[in-house]
């Protein structure tokens, strides 16, 4: 499809950077960051070590529904899981509420979502690298009898794939949505404001909806010249799948699902 799913671009052939080190050369970029702003804060302190210089788009913002996933929690469960950090985060001030599950076997994908669980108090986290399929797997594999459904705490809007993978284990489970990402609105001016009238050299993109939502955006006129040279990192060949055509010659997907992999591309 025209994009690059090993890693980086061709004309940068320096070695991968040791994210806990700090480096200035010519090879610096500013890079949009397109998640929440509290995600894209955390990207962006990682991404000033590396000399680079970001700028906060979020294209969404979380809005918890923590008494929806507690009453859920409340009911028999075997174990739970969940495929994003922001589905934790609607638990983050409910601590007491929390204390009984917290020897509940919980899944998560990834070890970003495995730790904010630990960093939770869950003491029997196990993880998976990639989707919710590959989570989907990990769980058929535990030996847990499933006489108690396990208990999703999702977001909308949402893959089905682990959903998906469950049905086909023949695990029973419940979902409680615990969060839903709402879209931001821009208008071409607010989005000029943002960028303080300067190009972007690159765009993060971590899902994708985000990448639906970004390529929904008013990229035209004097916005266009703004991403005129900026090169689409992805974090996964599906959200790929969403870059727009005028775009897609130059795209990069990181060669592991996670966040260490796609800033490894810059």
């Amino acid at each position: 499809m025209g994009w690059h799913s090993a890693g980086r671009r061709a004309k940068r052939s320096r070695t991968k950077p040791d994210l806990a080190s700090s480096r200035h050369g010519p090879d610096d970029m500013r890079v949009l960051l397109t998640r929440t702003e509290t995600a894209s804060r955390k990207t962006a302190d990682r991404l000033h070590v590396l000399g680079h210089d970001t700028v906060l788009l979020p294209l969404a913002e979380a809005i918890h529904h923590s008494d929806d996933a507690l009453e859920a929690l409340s009911k028999p469960h075997a174990a739970l899981a969940v495929t994003s950090r922001e589905a934790l985060r609607c638990l983050v001030s409910h601590h007491e509420a929390l204390r009984p599950h917290l020897e509940t076997p919980l899944f998560a994908v990834g070890a970003a979502t495995a730790d904010a669980a630990r960093h939770l108090g869950f003491r029997n986290v196990n993880s998976a690298e990639g989707d919710g399929a590959a989570l989907a797997r990990t769980i058929a594999t535990a030996p847990i009898e499933w006489t108690d459904p396990l208990l999703y705490l999702a977001g909308q809007p949402r893959k089905r794939s682990l959903e998906e993978g469950l049905h086909q284990s023949s695990i029973p489970f419940d979902v409680v949505e615990a969060y839903t990402m709402q879209g931001m609105v821009y208008k071409p001016e607010d989005i000029i404001d943002r960028l303080e009238g300067k190009s972007v050299d690159a765009v993060l993109l971590y899902s994708a909806e985000t990448a639906r939502r970004f390529f929904a955006l008013p990229l035209s006129g004097e916005i266009a010249n703004l991403f005129a040279s900026a090169h689409i990192f992805c974090l996964s060949t599906d959200i790929a799948e969403n870059v727009a055509k005028p775009f897609r010659n130059r795209v990069s997907v990181a060669p592991h699902p996670h966040e260490e992999a796609l800033l490894s591309l810059l």
